[in-house]
């Protein structure tokens, strides 16, 4: 499975977990501008907001989520990380060194 499949599909899981109200893109500023411009000259198909770094033996997975106010936010953060982390396993990374990362930048409820 491609990087930007299982990115994709980490996007996905993180926005069905209780207390997350929405993703943003974790990848470095720069790599999102080129990632928004190319999505829009039809260059690239759409990617996921997750983002992965692989490296011998391990990989690495940081998302950045908005998280309800009606939920304890290091709750809600614990949820996503374990839920990442069960994806992972079930992608056949469990024998890799598997590092997750998950940090709420925004806390509001939507309107």
């Amino acid at each position: 499975m491609s990087d930007d499949t299982l990115s994709r599909e980490l996007t996905d899981l993180l926005r069905g977990v209780a207390g997350v109200v929405d993703v943003f893109d974790a990848h470095p500023v720069v790599e999102g501008a080129v990632r928004v411009v190319a999505a829009g000259l039809d260059l690239a198909a759409s990617t996921g907001l997750v983002e992965i770094s692989r490296g011998p033996g391990s990989v690495s997975v940081t998302a950045h989520v908005a998280t309800a106010l009606d939920a304890p936010t290091p709750e809600t953060l614990a949820r996503a990380a374990d839920a990442l982390r069960r994806r992972l396993v079930e992608a056949g990374l469990a024998g890799d060194d598997v590092v997750v990362s998950v940090s709420s930048r925004l806390v509001d409820a939507p309107r």
